[in-house]
C-alpha cells in the first residue's frame, strides 16, 4: 500500500464504494497483529490472482514499513511466492498488486483477511476485494474473516487466544452446564426406551406362549389329543409357533379320539394304506416323529425339518 492519503474505489460488502485511506507506518502493527490472529484460527494469509480467491500466488510472512518514498516505501509484505506466482511475475503476466484489508466505521485500516490481496493488472486500489466496514471495533475483538469466507469447521472452532470477560465466562459456564444436563437427559431417555423395548418384546413373547398353550388346551379339551401325549403336544406347539392360524385349522381337521383318552394311531401299520389317511394327520405325525428322534430339537426346528423332508405333506 503506497504511503499517504488515497481516494480509492473499492468493493465494500459486494458493492463499489469510495474510500479515503490514510496509509501510515502505524497500520503495520495492526496488519501484523491480524496476521497472527489469522494463524491462530488455523489459516495462513495468502495472495491470489485477480481477487478470485482460488489458487494462491504467494504466502504472506509479515508486513513492514518501507518509508515515505512513493516507489519503494509504504506498507510492504514479505512473501514466499508459489511456482505459479513466480512464473506469472517473471513472465510478465501480472505487473500490479491490489491489497485486501479491513476498515472500521471511520474508514481506518485495522487489519487484513486470510486472502490479503492479489496480483492484478488494474492498478492500486481498484475493485478491491473484502474491504469490510463494521461498527467501532478494537483490535482485541476483531474477527478477520467473514462467515462466508470461513469453512464450517473453522467457524465452529473457538479462538483459544481470546480473553473472555466475566459475563462471557458466566454465559459459557451456564451453556456448558445446560449442555451436560441435556446429555444426561438424552442418556436417561435412551435407557428408559431400551427398557421399554425389552419389556414390550417379553410381553409379546409371553402373549404368544399363552396363545399356544391355550390352543393346546383346547385340543386336549376337544379330545383331539391327550394331555399325556407329549410328542403330539410338542408337534402341535411347533406348528403353532410358525403359523398359529394353520395350527387351529389343523386341530379342527383332527379326529376325536375314544373316551378312554388314548390317541388313535395316525400312521397306519400298513404303509401301503397311507393314501387313506388325511394329509394333515400325516403332517402332524411326521412332525411328532422328527421331534421324538431329536429330543433336543425345538418345536419350530422339528416343523421345518419335517417340511424339508416331506414337502408334499405341507402343501
Amino acid at each position: 500500500m503506497p504511503a499517504g492519503e488515497h481516494k480509492i474505489t473499492a468493493s465494500k460488502n459486494g458493492e463499489l464504494a469510495e474510500l479515503t485511506v490514510q496509509v501510515t507506518e502505524e497500520i503495520v502493527n495492526a496488519l501484523n497483529k491480524s496476521l497472527e490472529e489469522i494463524k491462530a484460527q488455523g489459516f495462513e494469509a495468502y495472495f491470489d490472482f485477480n481477487h478470485d480467491d482460488k489458487e494462491a500466488c504467494g504466502w504472506v510472512q509479515s508486513f513492514f514499513w518501507g518509508g515515505e518514498d512513493p516507489k519503494t516505501g509504504g506498507i510492504r509484505a514479505k512473501v514466499v511466492w508459489t511456482e505459479d506466482g513466480a512464473k506469472a511475475i517473471k513472465g510478465g503476466s501480472y505487473k500490479r498488486f491490489s491489497p485486501s484489508f479491513l476498515t472500521d466505521a471511520k474508514g481506518r485500516v485495522i487489519g487484513t483477511t486470510p486472502n490479503a490481496g492479489g496480483l492484478v493488472n488494474r492498478p492500486a486500489f481498484r475493485e478491491i476485494a473484502a474491504v469490510m466496514a463494521a461498527k467501532e471495533i478494537t483490535n482485541s475483538d476483531l474477527r478477520f474473516v467473514s462467515a462466508s469466507e470461513m469453512p464450517e469447521e473453522a467457524r465452529c472452532k473457538p479462538n483459544k487466544n481470546k480473553i473472555m470477560s466475566e459475563d462471557e465466562k458466566k454465559k459459557m459456564d451456564q451453556l456448558e452446564a445446560e449442555n451436560k444436563e441435556l446429555k444426561e437427559m438424552v442418556a436417561s431417555l435412551k435407557s428408559k426406551y431400551k427398557a421399554m423395548e425389552e419389556d414390550n418384546k417379553k410381553m409379546k413373547s409371553d402373549a404368544k406362549d399363552r396363545e399356544i398353550n391355550d390352543l393346546v388346551a383346547s385340543a386336549v379339551n376337544a379330545k383331539k389329543i391327550t394331555a399325556k401325549d407329549d410328542k403330539a403336544i410338542n408337534a402341535l406347539k411347533a406348528i403353532a409357533s410358525v403359523d398359529l392360524v394353520n395350527a387351529k385349522a389343523f386341530i379342527e381337521s383332527m379326529p376325536v379320539h375314544a373316551a378312554d383318552g388314548l390317541t388313535a394311531p395316525i400312521t397306519p401299520k400298513n404303509q401301503s394304506d397311507t393314501k387313506q389317511v388325511k394329509a394333515s394327520d400325516q403332517m402332524y405325525a411326521f412332525v411328532a416323529e422328527i421331534k421324538a428322534k431329536n429330543p433336543g430339537m425345538s418345536g419350530q426346528d422339528a416343523f421345518e425339518a419335517a417340511r424339508s423332508a416331506r414337502p408334499e405333506l405341507f402343501k
